[in-house]
Parts: C-alpha cells; structure tokens; sequence
C-alpha cells in the first residue's frame, strides 16, 4: 500500500509476489497522476534490494514492512 504525508491511503494491491505488487501500486500511482502524494509504501512481506530501488525510482522517501529487510 501507499500512503500520502497524512496518512491517506492512496492504493493497495495485492499479488502472489511482493515485487509484483508494488509494481501495481507505483503503476497506478503513475496512471492516476498521484505517485507524487505517496511518502511511504509498506508491503506484507520481506524488504528486497529490488524494493528498495523501487520505492526510490518512484521517489517514495519512506519503506515500511512487517518482516525483516534480506540480508543484502
């Protein structure tokens, strides 16, 4: 999911892989021209390299999750 500065959920998707997922989230936030309001993304699983590099390609400032981040 994304969230704006306040809090506001912006979008959530769901899929089968984490990195999937925050692939439909930013590809939305493009298509609705809103990816500049998001300031944090969260995902259910474990923090990647690859998502970490996503959220900054996008300019999302803060990553959250619930798992540890991978030992890379």
């Amino acid at each position: 999911g994304a969230f704006s500065v306040n809090g506001d959920l912006l979008d959530v998707k769901e899929d089968i892989g984490r990195h999937n997922a925050v692939d439909k989230v930013i590809g939305s936030l493009l298509l609705t021209e809103q990816l500049h309001r998001a300031h944090c993304l969260t995902v259910s699983g474990r923090i990647s390299y690859e998502i970490v590099n996503k959220a900054i390609a996008a300019g999302i400032p803060f990553l959250a999750s619930v798992s540890a981040p991978s030992t890379m």
